[in-house]
């Protein structure tokens, strides 16, 4: 479908309400939003920030599981140029603190919702030492913030300042020293990907399911952003549950599902896979990790067309692409071609551009990737490198046809179920532990999950893999403990006395 490239992902929100005003825009469990009403909603919400104090570059953070209330607080606050920035509910407390303590909201959203036992705790100890004002997800409480201002020429003079260049998003991704980096998000980026999404994937009106967080680029960007620039319709389901998800499809008759490929293996087996009516959708999509020849036959079945892409949070959204005529078994090794609207390279080791069947480090240039990390300049230069490449980290080989294959990573990040994790951070956590001498981890390719953390510790004094496991339960989100605990007394060593990790990951294999 032909969409026009507007400056800013907000600018879809008035162009929509104008071309298609009773057109739904977003359904969730509280209601159905028309875009003449989410554009209502997102002025009210954006006047209410400019009242609170919201000024352009002004961090904003929620804390929220998807649902069409927290997507409209994103859109108020990049409209008027203020920075949102989603908290993953999956991390532990002392994660989401350095999250915000390192971005430093000025507002702070609470949207877990009334059932949620943890959220009054939490929201406690991330304001009540940096005096953060707090918005609460209840009813009254989100209903009475935004119906507190009126839109009026404040919001259009705010609005008239925001660039297309301005981030709009903070997306916190883990970095190899161990705490997560804010990628700065920009406008442009969220507007030109959603454009190359449309013109790959929908039809008109498209339907998709969200039920990924808001805090990860697959969900803010691959869904809600995407089907707001195609003036389609985001149905957004506040938990993962294999079940209720394929009863949304039969129930809302959506025509896209964009998963992870462990959301997919758990949906198919459950028995609604072979009970619900899926005959509307055109596409099922999925990203983060391969899926499984056996998986991909299953879901061909279906009837819809199946694809998949390369992307990562610093790049906005997905630069290459499989085609509908893709037959399963590239489906199961490829990762698409790389879409004329942008630019990829894949570059060697030694620096020379790498030939077709050689592998290389895929690099991406252009105005949508990442501004950069908020508050990190020396990670910005180790990213993005002078040509204004952005290095991804992954080793890609380009085969026959141009279809990209992923061959490793130059990076010890793992990617499990979709997130990606890093090493350095477990083995920290790790290290806390008062027993634990030394501690290494690493990745290994897992059907389910599609990479998990094997961690190789060292002991000072006994201890047990179940304390080790509690220990590490207590201090990361649930994606990234290891799977796997092993009680070594040394670990095979490089010359230079660094851990060999290539020999761990062959001992984590047999």
């Amino acid at each position: 479908m032909s969409i026009p490239v507007l400056p800013r992902i907000t600018d879809y929100v008035d162009y929509w309400a104008t071309h298609r005003p009773a057109g739904e825009a977003l359904a969730g469990e509280r209601g159905r939003w028309t875009y003449e009403r989410l554009r209502d909603d997102v002025d009210r919400c954006a006047a209410a920030l400019l009242a609170a104090g919201v000024k352009r570059g002004d961090r904003v953070a929620l804390l929220g599981h998807p649902q069409p209330e927290c997507f409209v607080v994103f859109l108020a606050t990049a409209s008027i140029g203020g920075i949102w920035v989603g908290l993953n509910p999956k991390y532990t407390t002392a994660e989401l603190a350095h999250v915000v303590g390192h971005s430093e909201p000025v507002l702070l959203f609470g949207m877990l919702g009334p059932d949620d036992l943890t959220q009054e705790a939490t929201l406690r100890a991330l304001s009540s030492e940096r005096h953060i004002r707090v918005v609460r997800g209840g009813w009254p409480s989100y209903q009475e913030f935004i119906d507190a201002a009126t839109p009026d020429d404040r919001l259009s003079a705010a609005r008239r300042e925001v660039a297309g260049l301005d981030p709009a998003a903070m997306i916190y991704t883990s970095g190899s020293t161990g705490k997560p980096k804010g990628a700065l998000v920009p406008h442009q980026g969220l507007a030109s990907c959603g454009v190359v999404q449309a013109g790959q994937w929908y039809g008109q009106a498209p339907r998709k399911l969200c039920d990924l967080p808001l805090n990860h680029i697959g969900g803010l960007g691959d869904i809600s952003t995407s089907i707001l620039v195609a003036g389609g319709t985001v149905v957004y389901l506040s938990r993962f549950d294999p079940a209720e998800a394929l009863r949304t499809v039969e129930r809302e008759r959506l025509t896209h599902l964009y998963c992870i490929p462990t959301q997919l293996l758990a949906m198919v087996a459950t028995p609604e896979w072979g009970e619900s009516d899926l005959s509307s959708l055109e596409y099922i999509l999925w990203g983060g990790a391969a899926a499984p020849r056996s998986l991909l036959e299953t879901l061909s079945k279906t009837g819809a067309r199946l694809a998949t892409s390369y992307s990562l949070t610093e790049s906005t959204g997905s630069v290459t692409y499989t085609d509908p005529g893709d037959s399963l078994d590239v489906l199961s090794w490829s990762v698409g071609r790389v879409d004329p609207n942008y630019e990829v390279a894949l570059r060697r080791l030694d620096g020379a551009f790498a030939a077709p069947g050689e592998s290389g480090e895929l690099l991406i240039r252009g105005s949508f990737i990442t501004r950069g990390y908020f508050r990190d300049p020396e990670a910005t230069l180790a990213a993005i490198d002078s040509d204004g490449w952005l290095h991804t980290g992954d080793l890609a080989v380009e085969e026959r046809g141009g279809h990209i294959r992923l061959v490793g990573r130059l990076k010890e990040m793992f990617k499990s179920g979709g997130y990606n994790v890093y090493p350095r951070e477990i083995e920290v956590a790790l290290e806390e532990h008062p027993a634990v001498a030394f501690a290494a981890v690493v990745g290994v390719p897992d059907q389910r999950w599609g990479e998990v953390g094997h961690a190789f510790v060292v002991p000072r004094s006994p201890v047990s893999v179940a304390e080790l496991r509690e220990h590490a339960r207590g201090r990361l989100a649930n994606y990234k403990v290891p799977k796997v605990f092993r009680l070594e007394a040394e670990l095979p060593k490089l010359a230079v006395g660094k851990v060999d990790k290539v020999k761990l990951r062959l001992m984590a294999a047999s």
